[in-house]
């Protein structure tokens, strides 16, 4: 019972790598999301249209910015060599609150670092917590995130994405619903 997580943990940490934009080191991490290179990330991490992408294997592979949406805060970038698999989904709307979650970034420079937490809700947050007065919906859970947790993964306990880990608001971590996400790469082209 105890090592109930490692499984799927290990098989989620090998569909995430680190973004590198610049001088200043990691700037996140990456979810691996489709087929090709093809991954989602937080637009907040994207500094520079040309990245390096860190594989999990410590591999430095070059990385392109090919779609952004600042207002959900999500990116595309392609990274063919790579060659990542890419994750599963799930809809957090089928989960319970009290299900259990995890999250695997990079904060604060340490590599693949997991955190466990419980799912609050999934819904629009309360107008005076949410942005410019846009409703949107999120995918709020009780997870330790850092620094480098932006454009991970929030997962269940199967290892399926949830979510992309985008911010703390009022200590509540967030995260782009995976419906969402889905929906913003299929109309980015």
């Amino acid at each position: 019972m105890a090592s109930f997580l490692s499984a799927p943990a290990e098989q989620l940490r090998s569909s995430v790598a680190q973004i590198e934009a610049g001088p200043h080191g990691p700037a996140g991490a990456a979810i691996a999301w489709a087929d090709g290179g093809l991954f989602v990330t937080s637009a907040h991490v994207i500094r520079l249209p040309r990245m390096t992408v860190v594989t999990p294997d410590g591999r430095r592979v070059p990385g392109e910015l090919v779609w952004q949406e600042r207002r959900r805060d999500i990116a595309l970038v392609r990274a063919p060599a790579a060659a990542m698999p890419p994750v599963r989904t799930a809809d957090p709307l089928a989960m319970r609150p009290g299900s259990l979650v995890l999250a695997i970034g990079h904060p604060f420079g340490l590599v693949d670092a997991i955190s466990t937490g419980v799912l609050q809700s999934v819904g629009e947050l309360p107008l005076e917590l949410d942005f410019d007065g846009r409703r949107m919906r999120w995918v709020q859970a009780d997870v330790r995130l850092g620094p480098g947790n932006s454009g991970g993964p929030l997962a269940n306990a199967d290892g399926q994405v949830i979510g992309v880990a985008a911010m703390i608001v009022a200590g509540m971590a967030l995260a782009v619903p995976a419906p969402d996400v889905e929906a913003l790469v299929a109309s980015s082209g």
